[in-house]
């Protein structure tokens, strides 16, 4: 696969992973950690992960309670990082309800006079992770890219944004999961602005990180179409010459640098309508200017 990336590659940041730096890595969900499997195996053991919620949304579509769901969902996530080298020790669950956080969304956009109770909820889950990064004192923080893909992942940058204001001299990077206008995962969208940094795994990170996807057995509904979709995304771009499949994807990872001047009441792709295609709520599509950009004012003000 040809990187199309090649000619904005910036050399990786330096002292990132030294044994000396202290480094969090703070996600959304539960399987989250596939965007940065090879990262984590080689950031120094001084390094901590953080989930911010337990992954229910899907319980129940799985016909599970949505504790019990959540509870399975940790424990993959657990056993998907001792499969890279990762001990329980350094990792920590925050245990929120995805589903209370679409709670949230909906009546943010449904009902703009109780925003205020809205707002007070992102407030509660903003202390929550600035007290687990000032608690921490990092030097370095990974999170997930701002991308308009799935709204709780762009809550989540946010949070961490705010939260590193506090923090001036640490260096926030982003990860990227997907873009559905993005022909390939993983990857940033070809109109992503500014540098970024590239990690090729060594065959053995790899195959650990391929150990880690059988570990997500209860997304097994969702990764299988997501697997086979982008086989038929790398057979189209090798009509480009730039065929990929999973494996291939996995073995390389890329982030970047966030920009403290981003402005986060703006759409991530700059125009509403292809925020978050995928994502509907109770028979209401979860839009930015409904949802995030109020929440997002709330938290600076």
């Amino acid at each position: 696969m040809r990187n199309p990336f090649a000619s904005r590659l910036a050399p990786w940041p330096t002292g990132v992973l030294d044994p000396s730096t202290r480094a969090l890595v703070v996600l959304a969900h539960p399987d989250d950690e596939m965007a940065g499997g090879g990262l984590a195996q080689r950031l120094p053991p001084t390094s901590r992960f953080v989930w911010i919620t337990d992954g229910d949304g899907l319980a129940e579509g799985a016909g599970m309670r949505r504790a019990e769901y959540g509870a399975a969902r940790r424990l993959e996530s657990e056993a998907a990082m001792a499969a890279i080298g990762v001990g329980p020790e350094r990792l920590r669950f925050l245990g929120n309800s995805e589903v209370e956080i679409y709670d949230a969304f909906a009546r943010c956009a449904a009902n703009p006079s109780a925003r205020h109770e809205v707002f007070e909820q992102a407030r509660v889950l903003a202390r929550q992770v600035a007290a687990e990064v000032l608690a921490f004192r990092p030097d370095a923080v990974f999170t997930l890219a701002w991308q308009g893909a799935q709204p709780v992942h762009d809550l989540l940058h946010v949070l961490v944004r705010r939260a590193l204001d506090r923090m001036p001299g640490a260096r926030l990077f982003e990860m990227p999961l997907f873009d559905p206008w993005s022909l390939v995962p993983l990857r940033f969208a070809p109109w992503h602005p500014g540098p970024i940094h590239e990690l090729r795994l060594t065959p053995e990170e790899a195959a650990a990180k391929r150990r880690m996807t059988r570990c997500w057995t209860s997304q097994d509904a969702v990764l299988r179409p997501l697997t086979a979709a982008i086989t038929g995304a790398g057979r189209l771009a090798g009509l480009a010459g730039r065929r990929f499949d999973l494996a291939t994807l996995l073995a390389v990872e890329h982030f970047a640098p966030v920009p403290r001047d981003r402005d986060y009441v703006r759409s991530p792709h700059r125009l509403e309508l292809l925020d978050h295609p995928l994502d509907r709520y109770q028979g209401r599509r979860i839009t930015h200017s409904g949802s995030i950009a109020p929440i997002v004012q709330a938290l600076s003000n």
